[in-house]
């Protein structure tokens, strides 16, 4: 029984704590970051294997090379029923890879590694929860994609998504202590994209993003008594569809303007599925954590204007919504609607392009309703990020 009571407290906090600060991560591309995000219609550099692959047998050059890097200053912020407002500071690196290579006039392959999910965590003192809590977890996709020109306004691409999952945890429950569990995982999806460009100055687009179930697999470590136990543990969940629509449009030679919306069906991660299995005396235990996200909806836009001397200016804007339902609100799981505010600059010179991308999004806090002893309070939850981006981009 002491065993059983034990695994189930690593489920109520592990589960949770999967999903800190929600789940879509549109970091990819600096150029593309820099334009708002709102690259679905635009889709003219390498990381258009990520926002619409139709859009890489347009590339004026035959071969591409892109390295891009985020570093992520998250802040989470949970205002206890005391009025005590505790932070958790976890920063991390998002580095990217893409290339790509064109065959002939009409086709054009090319491959992207890069995090669409995931990529951060959180990182509680002992003093803030009353146990530390460090959680970290990254979705990376490797993905191939294939560009094929149908005729002079319409192209279509397709890839597919190879993810890999990799979550840790290092916490204590009392009053046996320290608990870690590491796992890792992989799973198959797939993406279509389309572009339309009538002329010079509009462009239409369209991306799907197929969902994809994850399953990891790992270690969970645990004392008991004078004992250290390592245990198989997994867990299960779905990726969601995500299909993203944008339009570009080139005011001038040197202006262009760009919109976009992302729905992304998160109603599809309706459960996370735990299991520690060959639990002494007790065998395999299994719990489903209900999630009830919803499903979202993404706005972005953004401009670039280029100077004649190989300079661009860029700026935009999005509203990221959060997918967590209020009583889903926990301080491992902190998901809040998000004003970002984006913009950079690039320089082109020769065969290499540098790209410089900020992004500052302001958190909107959301309030919940706990009964203590049968009364009730409000705990408050908030999301702020910094985030800087680098790029490096050679043409051949």
């Amino acid at each position: 029984m002491r065993r059983a009571l034990i695994i189930s407290a690593v489920f109520f906090v592990c589960v949770p704590a999967l999903f800190a600060g929600g789940w879509n991560n549109t970091l990819i591309g600096c150029r593309a970051i820099a334009l708002g995000g709102a690259f679905c219609a635009v889709a003219d550099d390498p990381c258009a294997v990520f926002y619409n692959p139709a859009g890489l047998v347009l590339q004026e050059n035959r071969f591409h090379l892109a390295l891009d890097g985020f570093y992520v200053w998250p802040t989470h912020e949970f205002t206890t029923v005391n009025g005590n407002i505790i932070q958790s500071r976890y920063n991390t690196s998002l580095p990217q890879f893409f290339a790509t290579c064109r065959v002939n006039d009409r086709l054009t392959v090319g491959f992207g590694m890069y995090t669409p999910y995931a990529g951060g965590g959180v990182d509680w003192e002992k003093s803030d929860l009353g146990f530390p809590l460090k959680t970290v977890m990254g979705i990376v996709s490797f993905t191939p994609s294939l560009s094929y020109r149908l005729g002079p306004t319409l192209s279509v691409g397709i890839n597919i998504n190879w993810y890999r999952a990799v979550f840790s945890i290092d916490t204590e429950v009392e009053p046996y202590g320290p608990l870690s569990s590491e796992e890792q995982g992989s799973a198959l999806s797939g993406g279509l994209g389309l572009l339309f460009r009538p002329s010079e100055k509009i462009a239409l687009g369209v991306s799907l993003r197929a969902p994809a179930r994850m399953k990891l697999t790992g270690k969970t470590h645990m004392q008991y008594d004078i004992y250290r136990l390592s245990l198989n543990s997994d867990t299960a969940f779905n990726l969601p569809w995500d299909m993203d629509i944008g339009a570009a449009f080139r005011v001038s030679e040197r202006l262009l303007v760009s919109a976009g919306a992302q729905y992304s069906m998160w109603s599809a991660l309706d459960k996370v599925e735990k299991a520690v299995r060959d639990v002494p005396l007790t065998g395999d235990i299994r719990l489903d954590e209900p999630m009830g996200f919803r499903d979202i909806l993404v706005l972005r836009c953004g401009a670039e204007y280029a100077f004649p001397q190989g300079l661009a200016l860029r700026a935009g804007v999005g509203l990221d919504r959060f997918a967590s339902p209020v009583e889903a609100l926990t301080p491992t799981n902190i998901d809040v609607d998000k004003l970002t505010l984006l913009g950079g600059i690039g320089y082109r010179a020769g065969r290499m392009k540098i790209d410089f991308a900020y992004v500052y999004g302001i958190g909107e806090e959301r309030e919940k309703e706990v009964l203590v002893m049968g009364l009730p309070f409000s705990e408050k939850y908030n999301l702020n990020v910094r985030v800087v981006g680098l790029g490096l981009t050679f043409v051949f």
